[in-house]
C-alpha cells in the first residue's frame, strides 16, 4: 500500500490536470497553422498536376510547365536585352506615353478629389483611402466628361474637355492642400510600412505597366475597345456603328484611349493616344490592390490589407487583362471600390454618423455605376446584390440610402442608355434585341448574338448539370489557367474561422471574440457565392467575367489571414502570398505558353508591324487618296487607318448588298461607296464557322468571290513590291481589285 499521505493521493490527479491545459493550449496554438500548411501542402499538388493549355503545344501540367520556364527564362531576359543594346526608342517613345498617362491620373485624382469634398467624406478617410476614392472618382468623371463632349459631336474641340477638367483639378487641389495641412496639426497614429511586401511585389507592377505600354495585340482590344474609339476620333462623334455591334455596348473605360487621342498633337494620335489608353487601364491593376488594402484594413487590420493587395497583384488574370487593355480589370476595380465603400456604410450605420450614410451610398453607387459603365453584366452581378444589401440591412428598410445608391449608378450608366435608344431605340443595345425595337439589326441577326451569348450545353443539349457545376467550381478552385495559389487555401479557412467564431468561438482567443470583422466577412462570402450561382447560371460562363470577382475573395483571404493570433499561422499566410506573387511573375513573363509577349523595350515601330501583319501595310499601298476597302472576315482591324467598310460576325456584310444583282449593278454600288478593292480573310471566316463559335454570313464564300472575278467586277489584285526589293512578305489574306 502507498505511504503517501491522503492530501498527496488527492493532490496527485490535480497535478496530472494541471498538466493537460497546458498541452491542450499548445495544441491549440500550433494546430491551425499546422492545418493550413497541409492544406495547402493538398491544394499545391492539385494544381500543380492540373493541365495547362501550352501554346502551340500540347497541354501539360503546371510543374512540368515551371520547370520549362525555368529552363528557358533566358529567352524572356534576351527580349530584355533591348534596353541594354540601344535603350534610346524605349525612352523616347515611352517616356511621352507614361508621362501623358500620369499627367491624365493626376488631374483625375484632383478631379476625384474635389468631387470626393462636395460630398464631404473626405474628413472621415485615411489619406490612402481618398487617394483610392479620388482617383476612382475621378477617372470616372474623366470618362463621362469625355462622353458627354463626344455625344455632342465635339471630339475635334479637346479644349472644351479639357479646361472644365482642368478647372475641377484646380479646384480639388486647393482642397487637398487646405485638408492636409489642418491635417498636419492634429496627431495621427502610424503603422509599419510593408517595405519587404511593396519590393516583393514591384517586380509584378512594373512589367504590368511596362506591358501596357507595348501596342495592342489582343482581338477583341482590337475589334473595338480601340477601334471604335479610332473611328469616333475620325468623325468627332461618339454613335453606335452598324457595322459593328459591339460599338452598343457601354464603353467607359475605352474613353480613357479616346481622350489622350484628342490630345494627342500628331496624325499618329490614334496610335499612341491608344496607347495612352492602354497605360492608364493598366494603372487600375495597383489601384485595385490599394483598394483592396485600405477595404480589409478597414474591416480587419492592417495585415490583413496587406494580404489581401498582395493576393490581388499576384493574381495573373488581373495582369494579363491590364497588360491586353482589356476593361474587365476596370471593373474589378470598380466592383472591389463599391464594395468598400459599401463596407463603410455598413460600419457607419452602427456607429453614431448617421448623417453620412446617404453620402456613403451615393459613393458606392458611383463606384458601381462606372463598374456597369464598363461591363453590362455588372447589373446584376454588382448593382442588383449592393442595393439589396443597402435597402435591406438592419430591421427597417433603408429608403434614403437606397435612393442615394440609385442615384449614383444612374448617373454613370443611364447615359450609355441614352446613347442606344437615340441610336437604336433599344437602351441595352445589342442585348435584348427581341424585347426593344432593333432598328439596325435583322432578327436573324439579334438570334445569332442571343446564341452566342446563351448559357452554354452540354452533348445533350443541357445547360445545368452537376457534372458541369463541378467543372466550373474546378476552374474557379484551381484549374483556371490564372488564378492566385493563396486565393482557395486562404478562403477556405477564412469560411473555416468565420464557422468557428459562431460556434466554437472558445477555439479562438478571447480577445479576437465577437470580431466585427466576422459580419462584413459572411457578407462578402455571401456575395462570392451570389456572384458565381448567377454567373454560372445567367451568363455565358466566360473566364474574364470572373475576374472581378477576385479582389473581393482577396479581402476574404486577408479576413483570413488576421482573423487568429494563433502561433506560426501568419508564416503560412506569408508563405502562400509569397507563393503567389513567385508563380504570377513567371506566368506572365513566359510568353511561349502564355500569349504574353514581353517585348517590354522593343521599338514600338517593330512591334506595330509585328501585331498588325502584313495586310494592313499592303492595302494601304493598294487603296489611292480618297477611295476606301471593303474588308472581309477580319474584325481586328485596328491598324487598318485606310479607310475601310468592315463588320463583325453579327452585323451585316458590306457586301451583301452585291447579292442578286448584275455586272453592272455590282459595279455601280461599289462605284457609289468609293470602293478601289475588296479583302478577304477566309481563315478567319473559318474560325467562325467552326464548331462553337458565333457563326459568319453564309453567302461569302469562294464561289461567290468567283462569281464576282467571272462577271469581271473583281479580279486579283497585284501585291506592291518591297520598297527594300526585298521578296514580298505573304499576306495572311487575299486582295482584289475593282474592275472599273
Amino acid at each position: 500500500m502507498s505511504k503517501k499521505s491522503r492530501r498527496e493521493r488527492t493532490g496527485a490527479p490535480a497535478a496530472a490536470t494541471n498538466d493537460s491545459p497546458s498541452e491542450g493550449s499548445d495544441l491549440k496554438k500550433y494546430a491551425p497553422a499546422a492545418l493550413l500548411a497541409l492544406l495547402s501542402f493538398g491544394y499545391l499538388l492539385i494544381y500543380f498536376q492540373s493541365p495547362l493549355p501550352v501554346y502551340r503545344g500540347e497541354p501539360a501540367d503546371r510543374l512540368t510547365v515551371l520547370f520549362t520556364i525555368f529552363g528557358n527564362f533566358t529567352a524572356v531576359l534576351g527580349t530584355w536585352a533591348d534596353l541594354l543594346i540601344d535603350p534610346l526608342p524605349f525612352l523616347t517613345q515611352r517616356t511621352p506615353v507614361f508621362l501623358l498617362a500620369g499627367l491624365i491620373l493626376l488631374i483625375a485624382t484632383l478631379v476625384g478629389r474635389c468631387l470626393l469634398s462636395r460630398i464631404g467624406l473626405t474628413s472621415m478617410l485615411s489619406r490612402l483611402e481618398n487617394f483610392v476614392f479620388a482617383s476612382a472618382l475621378g477617372l470616372a468623371a474623366v470618362s463621362l466628361w469625355t462622353f458627354a463632349i463626344g455625344f455632342a459631336g465635339l471630339l475635334h474641340y479637346p479644349v472644351v474637355i479639357v479646361l472644365p477638367l482642368s478647372g475641377l483639378a484646380g479646384w480639388g487641389g486647393f482642397d487637398w492642400y487646405r485638408e492636409c495641412a489642418s491635417r498636419d496639426k492634429a496627431p495621427s497614429a502610424s503603422e509599419p510600412f510593408p517595405w519587404i511586401w511593396i519590393a516583393a511585389t514591384a517586380p509584378i507592377v512594373i512589367c504590368t505597366l511596362l506591358g501596357g505600354m507595348m501596342p495592342p495585340y489582343e482581338y477583341d482590344v482590337l475589334e473595338y475597345h480601340l477601334r471604335l474609339p479610332t473611328e469616333w476620333l475620325a468623325t468627332g462623334r461618339i454613335a453606335v456603328e452598324s457595322y459593328n455591334a459591339y460599338s452598343g455596348l457601354p464603353m467607359g473605360a475605352e474613353m480613357l484611349a479616346l481622350l489622350p487621342m484628342t490630345l494627342w498633337p500628331s496624325d499618329q494620335a490614334w496610335f499612341y493616344g491608344a496607347l495612352v489608353g492602354k497605360t492608364l487601364i493598366c494603372f487600375y491593376a495597383p489601384l485595385t490592390a490599394l483598394a483592396a488594402y485600405c477595404a480589409a484594413r478597414r474591416f480587419t487590420g492592417s495585415y490583413a490589407g496587406q494580404i489581401a493587395a498582395i493576393v490581388v497583384v499576384g493574381t495573373p488574370w488581373i495582369v494579363f487583362v491590364a497588360v491586353y487593355g482589356l476593361v474587365d480589370g476596370v471593373w474589378a476595380f470598380y466592383t472591389v471600390a463599391a464594395i468598400f465603400a459599401a463596407i463603410l456604410w455598413f460600419q457607419t450605420k452602427y456607429s453614431d454618423q448617421p448623417e453620412l450614410l446617404p453620402r456613403l451610398a451615393l459613393l458606392s453607387g458611383l463606384m458601381a455605376g462606372m463598374a456597369t459603365a464598363c461591363k453590362y453584366p455588372a447589373l446584376p452581378l454588382l448593382v442588383f446584390p449592393l442595393a439589396a444589401w443597402i435597402l435591406l440591412e438592419g430591421w427597417r428598410p433603408n429608403f434614403k440610402s437606397a435612393i442615394t445608391f440609385t442615384i449614383g449608378v444612374t448617373l454613370l450608366f443611364a447615359p450609355w442608355l441614352i446613347k442606344n435608344v437615340v441610336y437604336t431605340g433599344n437602351p441595352v443595345y445589342p442585348l435584348a434585341g427581341s424585347v426593344f425595337p432593333d432598328s439596325i439589326r435583322t432578327p436573324e441577326q439579334v438570334a445569332q448574338w442571343k446564341a452566342a451569348h446563351r448559357v452554354p450545353t452540354d452533348a445533350s443539349g443541357n445547360s445545368v448539370t452537376p457534372a458541369m457545376l463541378i467543372s466550373a467550381m474546378k476552374k474557379v478552385a484551381y484549374a483556371s489557367d490564372w488564378t492566385n495559389v493563396a486565393l482557395t487555401p486562404l478562403t477556405i479557412a477564412g469560411i473555416v474561422l468565420f464557422g468557428l467564431a459562431v460556434w466554437k468561438p472558445q477555439f479562438l482567443s478571447s480577445e479576437d471574440d465577437c470580431n466585427p470583422a466576422d459580419a462584413v466577412a459572411w457578407r462578402l462570402a455571401l456575395y462570392a457565392v451570389y456572384y458565381f450561382v448567377v454567373w454560372w447560371l445567367f451568363t455565358h460562363r466566360y473566364d474574364r467575367f470572373l475576374i472581378p470577382l477576385a479582389p473581393v475573395v482577396a479581402l476574404l483571404a486577408g479576413y483570413a489571414a488576421a482573423r487568429t493570433s494563433a502561433a506560426g499561422w501568419r508564416i503560412v499566410c506569408n508563405s502562400l502570398a509569397g507563393a503567389g506573387l513567385f508563380l504570377c511573375f513567371f506566368w506572365i513573363n513566359w510568353q511561349t505558353s502564355f500569349l504574353a509577349p514581353t517585348f517590354y523595350f522593343t521599338d514600338y515601330q517593330l512591334l506595330k508591324e509585328a501585331n498588325a501583319g502584313p495586310d494592313p501595310g499592303i492595302l494601304a499601298q493598294l487603296v489611292p487618296a480618297g477611295k476606301s476597302a471593303i474588308v472581309e472576315g477580319k474584325a481586328d482591324v485596328f491598324y487598318m487607318q485606310t479607310p475601310i467598310h468592315y463588320h463583325t460576325c453579327f452585323d451585316a456584310s458590306p457586301l451583301v448588298g452585291l447579292l442578286d444583282k448584275s455586272a453592272a449593278e455590282r459595279k455601280e454600288i461599289l462605284k457609289a461607296r468609293k470602293v478601289s478593292h475588296v479583302y478577304v480573310n477566309w481563315n478567319e471566316i473559318a474560325r467562325f464557322r467552326s464548331p462553337g463559335n458565333y457563326g459568319f454570313a453564309e453567302f461569302v464564300t469562294p464561289d461567290f468571290f468567283a462569281e464576282l472575278v467571272a462577271q469581271g467586277v473583281l479580279r486579283p489584285a497585284k501585291l506592291p513590291a518591297s520598297q527594300d526589293g526585298s521578296p514580298p512578305i505573304a499576306p495572311w489574306g487575299e486582295f482584289y481589285e475593282v474592275i472599273p
